[in-house]
């Protein structure tokens, strides 16, 4: 007798994972492209169709799952652009296009004409390790301590945890030490000691970050976002 295999068909895109699948296809210029998704049907099956129209085109995908740590970013291949499937991964999509100097394509917040795109430009922090190794944070990077730090205008001083986020004018450096919390502004490098493995929150994502010293400092070129209204 023979055996009928059941298959089930494939998720249904929603309509911004649509909108965003588009927006791919009118664009040009590009061979490879990173993607970021989820683990959900939805997530891979607009990856699937992302993949689809790039082919098309003649290029190829690279898929980014799970987000690289900090410092992971310079095993990935690099992309000429980068999709986030899904909002969540919106900030991760931003820091890898960072990283690479090349645009970043989101979902946007559904306000507006379906299928537009809106370009904007996202201020970011570049942070380098000594002995080599790069990386850059478009939202945040949160270090849960204990670390020190030090922005050149006081000697090096202790933290619990220390959040640097990126700003038009530079950044923003949040310390905190024994129940007391300052935050300053600062315009140029921030520099940190880690001496044990400390737990991060790197553009939403949680991570570990390894002993060592690091530079943080504004970049001198923003991310290009680029927006898709679904």
């Amino acid at each position: 007798m023979a055996t009928t295999l059941l298959t089930r068909p494939a998720p249904q895109l929603r309509r911004d994972q649509r909108a965003l699948v588009e927006a791919i296809r009118r664009m040009t210029g590009f061979e490879a492209v990173a993607v970021l998704r989820g683990f959900d049907k939805t997530s891979r099956a607009t990856r699937d169709a992302i993949n689809e129209v790039v082919r098309e085109q003649g290029g190829h995908i690279i898929d980014v799952t799970p987000v690289p740590g900090l410092g992971e970013l310079a095993s990935v291949p690099a992309a000429d652009l980068v999709v986030a499937t899904n909002r969540s991964l919106a900030a991760a999509a931003e820091r890898c296009a960072a990283y690479w100097n090349v645009p970043a394509v989101v979902l946007g917040d559904g306000v507006g004409e379906h299928g537009r795109l809106v370009r904007t430009r996202q201020p970011a922090v570049s942070v380098t390790r000594d002995g080599g190794g790069q990386d850059v944070v478009v939202r945040q990077l949160r270090l849960l301590g204990p670390v020190t730090w030090s922005d050149g205008s006081a000697p090096a001083r202790p933290a619990e945890e220390l959040v640097l986020k990126p700003t038009i004018a530079g950044m923003v450096v949040t310390a905190t030490y024994a129940g007391t919390t300052v935050t300053r502004p600062a315009s140029r490098m921030i520099e940190v000691e880690i001496t044990d493995e400390v737990v991060a929150d790197i553009d939403g994502h949680a991570g570990l970050v390894s002993s060592g010293r690091y530079e943080a400092r504004p970049t001198t070129r923003p991310v290009c976002r680029v927006a898709v209204t679904g």
